[in-house]
């Protein structure tokens, strides 16, 4: 029976610290486990003063018994309050987690479209460039068909010009070789003027 004061102090000690838990912001999970280990401790020893009663003298056995009775309420009842304490922490903790995941996720959804956003201007922008760029390549295609065109027209008139030169140089070619022909049939006709001369000398010679 001397210890049943000591469980009662102890009883209260855990419903003060129940009531800290309840009046704090936050939810500490050792805190909770440390309260819930000693209640254990508590509970196991209420089960051996159960055991004693019968050990109490008979006239000691009825208060034994209505003092152990009035612990294990007290025990009932913390810990019935740490549990529904604990579920109601658990799900504000959860309820505050899940909520900055949310507005994590809103944040990172609000730079995901900022992101979009700039990455569909920068396209835009490079996409507006692509034309430009293809805008001048074809400007420059169409430059250099039309040169092409022009230098066709010139090759034509220096292909009829060549054709000129070419039958030009067969005519020069025609009355070079003519002239060489002249020259050798003077030079021919003078070797034989020039035999003659000799051979009537000769014989002009032998005669006399």
């Amino acid at each position: 029976s001397e210890l049943l004061p000591k469980e009662k102090r102890k009883l209260h000690e855990l419903e003060q610290q129940y009531f800290n838990i309840e009046r704090s912001n936050g939810y500490s999970k050792q805190l909770s486990s440390d309260i819930y280990m000693e209640l254990s401790d508590v509970s196991s020893r209420l089960d051996e003063y159960d055991k004693l009663v019968v050990k109490e003298s008979k006239g000691k056995r009825d208060d034994y018994r209505r003092r152990v009775q009035h612990l294990r309420t007290s025990y009932n009842h913390i810990k019935g309050s740490m549990d529904n304490l604990v579920k109601m922490k658990e799900r504000i903790n959860f309820d505050s987690q899940r909520k900055e995941l949310l507005q994590e996720a809103n944040n990172m959804s609000s730079r995901d479209i900022t992101l979009d956003l700039a990455e569909s201007g920068s396209l835009d922008r490079s996409g507006q460039k692509l034309n430009e760029y293809i805008a001048v390549g074809q400007e420059s295609l169409n430059e250099l068909f039309s040169q092409r065109e022009r230098l066709k027209g010139v090759q034509r008139k220096v292909l009829d010009i060549l054709n000129y030169l070419g039958i030009s140089n067969r005519i020069i070619k025609m009355v070079e070789q003519r002239d060489s022909i002249d020259k050798w049939i003077v030079y021919i006709g003078m070797f034989i003027v020039t035999a003659l001369i000799f051979a009537l000398w000769y014989f002009y010679k032998r005669s006399k």
